[in-house]
């Protein structure tokens, strides 16, 4: 069982919304999709070493999580177009003045200082669908559907400016789409969070153990995700594969991957959650399989193709299940600081399963995450469910 969706009768989310919810969450989160373009073209610009580098990025995937999650508690009380606002001038600041800099002190702290307003804008994107969509889940399959859409163009444009102009290519990149997207920010509403509706549903949605399960529960996944994103590479050559043509496949699995956003965003809650986020789970375990252990380079392509599809599929549902928690958007606003803590755990867990223990290692770690996430959003889920039924009982708005 699920928690009960919005009311049917609730109207259709104004397109105002929609456009400015996608704009704060592009902005937010393309850092993390630009990332592998990022620490290339410090280590060719500014000479810096694959530690210095990775360190930079790094800083600024801390300050994103920490931000996210520090402003997820007073979501209810602020304005979401005055933070937008605020956020993405922080960011544009950092951003254009990170283009010139020169030494790694300055870099690392222009770059934190922009993490601070991508993580903003990523925890307003979040919590504003939470609180003010009357389909949340829907509105976070859209949010996929532009990011797989939106990857095929920014990697190839990333790639050439960042082989062209090192840093400086990609840094301007980031801060010409900020700086683009910036003015749909207007469209957010200027309007705080809803309040939970009933003070036992309040309770029982708020409730913490639930919350830092369903936040564990996207960690968990994101790492296991990125792990073996992280090191698609060198599993492609293991396969027979050079570097170019995964970078090919990976191009190619962005533009596919639309099919598992469009997916979810189609089936939505009509059956529920539990189903998909069960399928998406073992789907994934199953593909982390045969990354990992096989060797034939047709299967291989095949199985990357299709974790991208299975990424896009699943975190509307891992996002909907952090909407589902309260109404506020206060979990949901959360749900982004747990994606970026994942997205940066990933190549550090993968890194020591590799080291100590081959790739065969690297299987079983992320088969063991993916296995402990999916116990943790199963509990949420039925919980949730439970929550559902009581409160329909009670005769109290669901």
């Amino acid at each position: 069982m699920t928690a009960t969706p919005r009311h049917p009768s609730t109207p259709r989310d104004p397109a105002s919304l929609v456009i400015g919810a996608i704009a704060a969450q592009v902005i937010g989160g393309l850092v993390a999709q630009m990332s592998p373009f990022m620490i290339g073209g410090f280590m060719d610009g500014l000479s810096l070493s694959e530690r210095d580098a990775g360190f930079v990025v790094f800083v600024e995937f801390l300050a994103l999580a920490v931000t996210a999650i520090a402003i997820a508690p007073v979501m209810p009380r602020i304005s979401y177009r005055r933070v937008g606002l605020i956020a993405v001038a922080v960011a544009l600041l950092a951003q254009g003045a990170s283009i010139f800099s020169g030494s790694l002190a300055s870099l690392t702290a222009l770059r934190g200082l922009a993490g601070v307003g991508e993580g903003a804008l990523y925890a307003v994107s979040l919590s504003l669908v939470a609180s003010r969509s009357s389909n949340p889940d829907k509105i976070y399959g859209y949010f996929q559907v532009v990011w797989a859409l939106g990857s095929v163009a920014l990697f190839a444009i990333g790639g050439q400016l960042t082989a062209a102009h090192a840093h400086r290519g990609i840094l301007a990149l980031i801060a010409g789409v900020t700086l683009a997207l910036a003015p749909l920010l207007l469209l957010i509403p200027d309007t705080r969070a809803r309040s939970d509706e009933g003070a036992t549903a309040g309770a029982a949605q708020a409730s913490l153990r639930l919350g830092a399960m369903t936040f564990a529960a996207i960690v968990l996944y994101l790492t296991a995700s990125a792990a073996v994103y992280a090191f698609s590479a060198p599993l492609g050559e293991r396969a027979g594969l050079d570097t170019g043509t995964v970078g090919y496949v990976l191009t190619i699995a962005s533009l596919v991957g639309l099919a598992g956003a469009g997916a979810a965003t189609a089936l939505n809650v009509r059956w529920g959650r539990a189903i998909p986020i069960s399928g998406f789970f073992v789907s994934f375990i199953l593909v982390v399989l045969a990354l990992c252990l096989w060797r034939n380079p047709t299967a291989w392509v095949v199985a990357l193709v299709a974790s991208v599809v299975i990424f896009y599929f699943s975190m509307p549902y891992l996002f909907g299940l952090a909407a589902a928690l309260d109404r506020s958007g206060r979990w949901a606003a959360a749900a982004g600081s747990a994606y970026l803590l994942g997205f940066a755990a990933g190549p550090l867990v993968a890194g020591l399963a590799i080291s100590t223990t081959g790739y065969g290692g690297l299987a079983a770690a992320c088969v063991a995450i993916t296995a402990a996430a999916w116990v943790l959003a199963m509990v949420v889920n039925r919980r949730l469910g439970g929550t559902a039924r009581a409160v329909r009982r009670a005769g109290a708005p669901a």
